[in-house]
């Protein structure tokens, strides 16, 4: 991947060629950020196609608002993705640091401590974009274009992956974090935004089905 190309904007195909290589980055968290950019793309898509349509004339103002918030919550992925490798290659470079003699350790001590909570906080914030756009994405599954709703269907699991992913590469880093108040935070976030996708997925899944009948 060329340095110079911001990943999110190179072609798609280099992107997965990147990821799927033995570079570092693209990893877990700027993954887990481009899956739910997908996934709010779809938010997108569905409220864009139930704005001006007949039969949603009720829910125009609400489709509007959801398909500025879906295409805000894409672009916002996109760049925590983009932090997410800059955080993992902060942490690298830290660990790369000298260490000769008591100065260096010092220097080296207070960059890793840094770079780690940055690798924690980083997909911390992925995970909890993520977790909103899933809930938007259960109110558009409601009344969305009965034609397109099935996407909302494919946003939900796309977020869920991402909000899940994100927090599965934040907890990596919790056993390096220096701030045992903030690692158990960071741990019991997990658990609620594991235990709130899977019922909102699960819930707007069922939504969909009704509503393709």
């Amino acid at each position: 991947m060329p340095d110079d190309s911001p990943s999110f904007k190179i072609p798609f195909e280099d992107f997965l060629a990147a990821a799927a290589s033995r570079s570092h980055v693209p990893g877990g968290g700027s993954v887990a950020a481009a899956a739910g950019a997908l996934g709010a793309s779809m938010g997108a898509m569905v409220a864009h196609l139930t704005v001006g349509k007949e039969g949603y004339e009720v829910h125009q103002k609400e489709a509007q608002e959801l398909a500025g918030a879906f295409l805000a919550g894409m672009e916002a992925l996109q760049r925590l993705g983009e932090a997410d490798m800059a955080a993992y290659d902060a942490l690298a470079s830290a660990y790369r640091l000298p260490k000769a003699n008591p100065r260096e350790r010092l220097s080296r001590g207070v960059a890793v401590r840094a770079a780690v909570r940055r690798a924690v906080l980083v997909p911390l914030e992925i995970a909890q974009t993520a977790s909103e756009l899933l809930e938007l994405n259960a109110r558009l599954a409601s009344f969305g274009n009965d034609r397109a709703v099935n996407d909302c269907g494919v946003a939900a699991v796309l977020l869920e992956a991402a909000a899940r992913g994100a927090m599965l590469t934040a907890d990596v880093n919790l056993p390096r974090l220096d701030d045992p108040g903030m690692a158990e935070a960071v741990r019991a976030r997990k658990e609620e935004v594991f235990t709130g996708a899977r019922g909102i997925v699960k819930d707007t899944l069922a939504i969909v089905e009704e509503r393709r009948r």
